[in-house]
C-alpha cells in the first residue's frame, strides 16, 4: 500500500553547497562555475557566468534566513553557509517538514534560479546538470519525501530537452522547471519552443514555472 500525502509542499528549496558546482559540475567548464565572493562591503554575492547577480546591498547570504524557525534573524548580516541546515542537508529537513505537519516536498533551486541568467548555452546546461546531479543525491535518502525538481536549460531547446530526458530516465525525477522570463529574448510560448514542451508531453514530466 502506498503511502498516504496529506499535505505536500508544491514549492519547497534546498540551499545549495558552497562545494556543489566544483563537485558535480563536468571538469571543462569548472572554472566558469557559480560561486560566491566577499565584496568590499562584507556582503556576499553570487557571481554566475563571471558576473555579480543579485542584491549587493543586502547580500546573498538572506537566501538562508527563509524559513527560520525560532528568534529574530538578521539576513542582511548572515553568511549564506549560516543558513537553515535542512536546506543543505536532507536528514536535517525531514524533522522540520514533521514539525510543519509536511509529508513531502518538491524542491526547488536557490542560488540556481539565477541560473536563467546564463547566456552561454554549453554553460548552462552544464551548471543545471551538476545541479540536478547533486539534488538527486539529496532526495535519494528520503525517496518517498523528498521530489527533485530538474533545473532546466531553455537557453538551447535541444539541450533543455536533453536534461529533462536525463533528469526523467537517469534520476527518476518527475518535474522540471523554467523561469517565466525571457531566453533567448523570446518569451515561454513562443513557437520555437514547441519541440521543448512535446518533448514534456512525451516524457510524461511536469514543467514547474518559477520566477528567478
Amino acid at each position: 500500500m502506498g503511502r498516504a500525502y496529506n499535505v505536500i509542499d508544491a514549492d519547497g528549496h534546498i540551499l545549495e553547497p558552497l562545494d556543489l558546482w566544483d563537485k558535480y559540475i563536468d571538469p571543462g567548464f569548472r572554472d566558469r562555475a557559480p560561486r560566491i565572493v566577499k565584496q568590499e562591503n562584507g556582503k556576499e554575492r553570487l557571481i554566475m557566468e563571471e558576473h555579480a547577480v543579485g542584491d549587493g546591498q543586502r547580500g546573498i547570504g538572506r537566501i538562508g534566513a527563509v524559513g527560520a524557525r525560532q528568534g529574530v534573524v538578521e539576513g542582511d548580516t548572515m553568511a549564506y553557509k549560516d543558513g537553515k541546515p535542512g536546506g543543505f542537508d536532507p536528514h536535517k529537513r525531514i524533522p522540520d517538514m514533521d514539525a510543519d505537519g509536511i509529508d513531502a516536498a518538491f524542491l526547488y533551486p536557490s542560488l540556481g534560479l539565477f541560473s536563467g541568467a546564463i547566456q552561454d548555452p554549453p554553460l548552462a546546461a552544464a551548471v543545471c546538470r551538476a545541479y540536478n546531479r547533486w539534488l538527486a543525491d539529496y532526495c535519494m535518502p528520503y525517496p518517498d519525501r523528498l521530489f527533485g525538481v530538474a533545473m532546466l536549460p531553455l537557453q538551447s531547446v535541444d539541450l533543455a530537452i536533453a536534461e529533462m530526458r536525463f533528469a526523467k530516465k537517469e534520476l527518476g525525477f518527475r518535474g522540471g522547471f523554467i523561469r517565466p522570463n525571457p531566453y533567448n529574448n523570446k518569451m515561454i510560448h513562443h513557437p520555437d519552443y514547441e519541440p521543448f514542451w512535446n518533448a514534456a508531453e512525451e516524457l510524461n514530466i511536469a514543467i514547474g514555472i518559477h520566477e528567478g
